[in-house]
């Protein structure tokens, strides 16, 4: 179920769970990353005991920084959709590529918002930009693949005032997801396949 948030008494609940989620995963991001610490050791230490019998310090710690560093690396990788972008830069000070969209809308049909990133604490804040609750805090895009501010008839940012950091740094000319070759305007042909692979953040 998707959250959008704006000041009416409608969307007030709205507000309270997404301020609660991100409050929520800040601290377990803390909590897990002590846990696996904890129970780096426990493993390592069993792993010893029943492969050698014996354990001496210098294995236990060579095994213990091992079992830790994977141990938290899955743990990471399970909590992949409970990102926030920590970069704190202001968005409305970015100066984005000069890239004239209307010229080009036609041809790469709008690619670059079937791009899948994660918002920062600023457009969550804003309370402007929907996003899935279903993988927080993820922005949220329709069944067709684009994303939920983009216009289906005219592809046509809805929020570009309030756009996310990510959409005002994004460079689509040197992406060969979108361009075949900017410079004379051919798109990337698969761009009449299923959705475009997710960017980086």
């Amino acid at each position: 179920m998707p959250v959008f948030m704006d000041d009416s008494s409608e969307e007030r609940p709205n507000q309270e769970l997404g301020r609660g989620l991100i409050y929520i995963h800040e601290k377990l991001g803390t909590r897990i990353l002590q846990h696996q610490d904890l129970a780096a050791h426990v493993y390592a230490l069993t792993e010893l005991l029943i492969a050698n019998g014996t354990v001496s310090l210098r294995d236990f710690e060579a095994r213990k920084t091992t079992t830790k560093d994977a141990m938290v690396g899955e743990a990471l990788a399970h909590w992949e959709g409970a990102r926030v972008l920590t970069d704190e830069t202001d968005k409305y000070t970015v100066v984005g590529p000069d890239i004239n969209c209307a010229e080009r809308i036609h041809l790469c049909r709008a690619a670059c918002c079937k791009l899948r990133f994660y918002l920062s604490k600023q457009d969550l804040s804003e309370q402007k930009i929907r996003w899935n609750v279903g993988e927080p805090y993820q922005i949220l895009h329709r069944k067709d693949g684009y994303c939920s501010h983009c216009d289906p008839a005219t592809k046509v940012c809805n929020e570009h005032q309030h756009r996310p950091l990510v959409c005002r740094r994004y460079d689509c000319r040197s992406d060969p997801r979108i361009w075949e070759d900017f410079e004379n305007a051919i798109p990337n042909p698969a761009l009449t396949s299923p959705p475009v692979s997710r960017v980086a953040d």
